[in-house]
């Protein structure tokens, strides 16, 4: 089932009287909620059943934006039921940032997402290299390089830290650059510290048990 913003429109506030739902799809939150569900979408969440749960699950008469209540309460939903080892299948994310297009949709719109979606990893790919290959401060936070299979999975957090720098015209010597404001750019910013760290914890792993002679791999494949 594509979801989409008519999708949520019709079929997932019918809890809410017309009027609430109308508040919904006319608030500022509305496309910040959409993007949320594609996040859980992403995460294997049960998108469902998952929004009328959220909307009965606490009463909304004090609310002063339904929309962004719900926001809050569908990712507070996919962070429970992805985090902590929960899910052994990897989201299904753009660069680690972004929910790939899912659901039914015509072979030409298809292959132009993928496409599209092969440029933003291969460009992130590009600015970690770049970055690494000119020496910028901001790369000694990812921590050496480890070595053996363990460089794939450190490469793809680190290539995700570059998407979300790019993405949001990071230049500065810190990773994630400033305190994010936006509700869009703090969802980017968590799934590109928990990469950063990600990164992190493999390098730490590998200077413990890599011996002192071993040799530093390059970033690029």
């Amino acid at each position: 089932m594509p979801l989409s913003d008519d999708y949520v429109r019709e079929e997932r506030i019918k809890r809410l009287s017309p009027s609430r739902a109308l508040d919904v799809v006319n608030s500022d939150a509305f496309g910040p909620l959409t993007a949320e569900l594609r996040r859980a979408e992403a995460h294997f969440v049960d998108v469902a059943s998952l929004l009328p749960r959220v909307v009965a699950a606490r009463g909304l008469e004090d609310a002063q934006d339904i929309a962004a209540v719900l926001r809050a309460r569908v990712a507070a939903v996919v962070s429970r039921d992805s985090g902590a080892g929960r899910s052994r299948r990897a989201p299904r994310l753009v660069a680690g940032l972004m929910p790939r297009a899912l659901g039914p949709m015509d072979a030409a719109m298809h292959q132009a997402l993928v496409e599209r979606a092969d440029l933003i990893e291969s460009r992130a790919s590009a600015v970690l290299d770049h970055a690494s290959l000119a020496g910028e401060p901001r790369t000694r936070a990812l921590g050496v390089p480890p070595r053996g299979s363990a460089f794939a999975v450190w490469r793809k957090y680190a290539s995700t830290v570059s998407a979300y720098r790019d993405r949001y015209g990071i230049t500065g010597a810190k990773p994630l650059g400033a305190v994010p404001e936006s509700a869009a750019q703090k969802l980017d910013a968590s799934r590109a510290r928990a990469a950063l760290e990600g990164a992190q914890r493999l390098a730490e792993n590998h200077a413990y048990l890599a011996p002192r002679s071993a040799v530093v791999p390059r970033l690029m494949l």
